[in-house]
């Protein structure tokens, strides 16, 4: 049995994509592009998919260059930066460094009330 392209749970025979990742895909192509990220988790929110794998779709990086909540992130930052003037060339792959460089970066323990150095 094949394993879904998306969650990685079983997906059937001859199948690469498992029914709930199949629902997710077609409430993601019905959103259309202009679409806020609450938007997107209340359609798919509306599928049968669990909240678990609802999480694995979105971090789903089939190509390498992003996740799907890479590529939304990218996109909601362009517009916003279009919106105040500000120019842009943001893709999912930028995201997705700057993702993997934030989870390398050291973790200072702070006090409570106590600004993170680094975030200055």
């Amino acid at each position: 049995m094949a394993k879904c392209l998306y969650c990685q749970e079983k997906a059937g025979w001859f199948q690469a994509v498992c029914g709930d990742c199949k629902a997710m895909l077609a409430k993601l192509q019905e959103l259309g592009t202009g679409f806020s990220f609450r938007d997107l988790l209340d359609a798919l929110m509306a599928t049968s998919a669990s909240n678990a794998k609802i999480e694995k779709f979105l971090d789903a990086d089939l190509r390498g260059q992003g996740s799907i909540r890479d590529m939304i992130t990218a996109r909601m930052t362009n517009e916003l930066a279009m919106r105040v003037g500000q120019p842009t060339d943001t893709d999912s792959l930028k995201v997705k460094q700057i993702r993997e460089e934030e989870k390398k970066r050291p973790q200072i323990p702070l006090k409570p009330g106590q600004c993170d150095p680094l975030r200055r």
